[in-house]
Formats: C-alpha cells, sequence, structure tokens
C-alpha cells in the first residue's frame, strides 16, 4: 500500500508535466518567468491520453488515500494494536 502511495505521488505530477509540454504549454516556475525547458514535442494526441492516464491516476489515489486510513482505523479499533500510535 505504502509503495503504491509513493508510486502515485511520482506518477502523477509526471504526468500533469507530460500532458502540458505535449499540448504546448510552458510551464513556469512558481514566482518566476521562467519556463521549464519541454522535453516532450506538442502532440494533441498523446496529450490527451496522458490527460486521461493523470485524470484516472488522480481518481484511484483517493481512493488509495482512503483505503489507507481505513486500514489505519481497522488496526486501531479492531485489532486494537499500536500502528495508528506509531504513525503518530
Amino acid at each position: 500500500m505504502h509503495l503504491l502511495l509513493y508510486a502515485m505521488l511520482v506518477v502523477q505530477p509526471l504526468l500533469g508535466l507530460g500532458t502540458a509540454w505535449t499540448d504546448g504549454k510552458d510551464i513556469l516556475l512558481p514566482f518566476t518567468q521562467i519556463a521549464l525547458p519541454a522535453l516532450l514535442a506538442p502532440d494533441a494526441a498523446l496529450a490527451g491520453q496522458l490527460e486521461e492516464l493523470h485524470e484516472w491516476v488522480g481518481t484511484a489515489f483517493y481512493y488509495v488515500v482512503g483505503l489507507h486510513a481505513a486500514a489505519a482505523l481497522y488496526h486501531h479499533f479492531v485489532r486494537r494494536d499500536d500502528t495508528l500510535r506509531r504513525m503518530a
């Protein structure tokens, strides 16, 4: 579960960058007017596919976070172990 959470935290921003670059949009560094160089060429079809995948991973992330929280509550209230206290 933790590995999946970490993988999603890495993949989601990369998909967002890929979507923006293939859509021909500039990505500015925060608080500056400096644009990151595009690593992908503009491609409308690829941009659409990356955007769909970006949205799917984002939606799946909500469910994974919910399952993670439910597992923590299960450990605390059902199994009565100290998992939740160790996390705090």
